[in-house]
């Protein structure tokens, strides 16, 4: 009795917290849009009945926001509820990290129009002019009327019971909407906050500029650039996180190998402050700014630059990045360029850092190496993924196949057409690095080099064999569909078969004629069902052994 108490008075508190909470977002949409709003689904049916009004498809708009703004508050209550509840002993619910757009609208839906529900139940009990907020069950208490308090008691216990109930479904609901590859409502509102990081310019707005312009062309995907130094030697490692220009600038007279590493690509300033000290020519200042350009490598006699794209594959979204890492390799310094945060050489720095191997005792030739080796086989993790993706496609395609299966199929083999795109001309990189007589690359690096070129034949092997697999997909695709429509024609053209003599002898003896001895015996009704029945049954019979049923 003591849980059932104590579970009833959690669902109290999520129910009046959810309430307070949303009554507060509805009174600032409603002021802001200067619509009547409930917010419910009723919103829903009065966009939809003015939808040809001006009103109309802000309601709709509005409903749709909505579903998500009750799904973020419904899911943040029931992750923070051990703040909330009083009630300590209720088992945790399991609540993804993250889910669609799809599915936070689904589930928004749900608990819209169950609270319509029961706005519309307490409405038929509660006698009309009735009010339930604070100020009305103040007033009503005063004069001894509890029953607005009641109400809003009810209300608030039954709205926890059902934010609960719908926010445990979450996970259900994001496996049916999961192959829909929408992303998830943090990165959506994210996006929509964060203008900067949707910017994007193309290669059209460098028409007619200079040579060596430095203007951003692609996505800026960080607010702002951040550089991060790291100088090492065979006896000490010192590094330098956010470090600034004259740190850098220091480091590259020092005997030591100096690794820069500059997060953001996007600020002409800093990319023509770093070019134009570590000597960068300003056309190639500007290839590194462009990151839609085809991979690259340019060898002189003093630096090397190294442009390649590194992927990251979302297993959520399917969203496939390709980011573009720029390495500028010199005798004693290196220099990386990258537009994300996020990348694969953690492992690098961890064995800088623990002094693994070879590479703190070699120069930068071998850490350019270990970099590029990197870049490489972040293609495999992302194949694998893909891999996986393939198999599971696999089975729906033969057990389900629906037109998201085919789109699924689709978008896999765009990904693949831009991976290889991507990967292709890195052949042509590390062969040149390997065959050129540049004394920048040592010949005990070129052993490692002739390493990496075999990875990326193999890479280009698996994306060329994923490929195959994926456009064999689509063909099973449309043949599983086209032996379902003939199966489907097929039991049509089998039904009609069996009409056929049957609507033949409800057709004669429905004739018009005056005399029609069969219909004045006794039983002929019976009789034709029977004969009926055996027409049927021996049609039947016959298509069995004919194997078409």
């Amino acid at each position: 009795m003591r849980d059932k108490i104590g579970i009833i008075t959690n669902r109290l508190v999520y129910g009046f917290t959810f309430a307070f909470l949303y009554q507060i977002v509805i009174g600032i949409a409603t002021s802001l849009l200067s619509l009547p709003l409930t917010g419910n689904i009723q919103d829903l049916i009065s966009g939809v009945e003015q939808i040809e009004s001006q009103q109309g498809p802000w309601l709709v708009g509005w409903w749709i926001i909505s579903t998500i703004i009750i799904t973020a508050m419904a899911l943040l209550i029931i992750r923070y509820k051990k703040f909330l509840s009083p009630f300590k002993g209720e088992k945790n619910i399991d609540i993804p990290p993250k889910i669609t757009v799809v599915t936070a609208i689904i589930i928004g839906a749900c608990i819209s129009f169950l609270f319509f529900l029961l706005d519309t139940v307490i409405g038929l009990i509660v006698p009309a002019g009735s009010q339930t907020d604070v100020n009305a069950i103040y007033q009503s208490a005063i004069i001894g009327d509890f029953t607005p308090l009641l109400v809003s008691v009810l209300f608030s216990i039954i709205a926890g019971f059902i934010i609960v109930g719908v926010a445990s479904k979450t996970s259900k609901v994001k496996e049916i909407t999961n192959d829909l590859g929408l992303q998830d409502i943090a990165g959506i509102m994210g996006g929509i906050v964060n203008k900067t990081k949707t910017q994007k310019t193309t290669l059209s707005d460098t028409i007619g500029q200079r040579p060596g312009a430095l203007i951003h062309v692609g996505e800026q995907k960080v607010d702002k650039v951040t550089v991060n130094l790291i100088e090492y030697d065979s006896e000490r490692i010192n590094e330098i996180p956010n470090a600034s220009f004259e740190e850098c600038l220091e480091s590259k007279n020092k005997p030591n190998v100096s690794w820069v590493n500059i997060i953001g690509v996007h600020d002409p300033n800093v990319i023509k402050t770093f070019g134009d000290n570590f000597g960068i020519h300003s056309l190639h200042q500007s290839n590194i700014m462009n990151t839609e350009l085809r991979p690259s490598v340019e060898i002189f006699d003093d630096h090397i630059l190294i442009m390649l794209k590194m992927p990251h594959y979302d297993t959520q979204t399917g969203k496939l990045d390709l980011e573009q890492i720029s390495i500028v390799l010199a005798e004693n310094h290196l220099l990386t360029f990258q537009e994300i945060q996020d990348d694969f050489f953690d492992e690098i720095r961890k064995r800088l850092r623990e002094n693994s191997g070879s590479i703190r005792k070699l120069k930068t030739d071998y850490l350019a190496y270990s970099l590029i080796d990197a870049i490489i086989d972040s293609y495999f993790l992302v194949l694998e993924k893909i891999g996986d993706l393939t198999e599971d496609l696999e089975e729906d395609l033969m057990q389900n196949p629906t037109p998201e299966t085919m789109q699924t199929i689709q978008t896999l083999k765009r990904r693949m057409i831009a991976l290889r795109k991507a990967i292709w001309p890195g052949r042509e990189i590390i062969n040149s690095l390997e065959r050129d007589s540049t004394v920048l690359v040592s010949d005990n690096t070129r052993t490692y080099l002739r390493d990496v070129y075999n990875h990326t034949i193999q890479v280009t092997d698996s994306i060329e064999g994923l490929r195959d697999v994926i456009g064999g997909m689509l063909d099973t695709y449309l043949s599983s569909v086209s032996n379902r429509m003939n199966e489907v024609m097929k039991t049509l053209t089998i039904v009609a078969a069996i009409f056929i003599p049957i609507t033949f002898i409800a057709g004669l003896y429905g004739t018009n004629f005056s005399y029609v001895p069969e219909l004045e015996w006794e039983g002929s009704y019976f009789a034709m069902l029977i004969v009926m029945g055996i027409i049927s049954g021996a049609m039947i019979a016959w298509f069995k052994k004919k194997r078409w049923l």
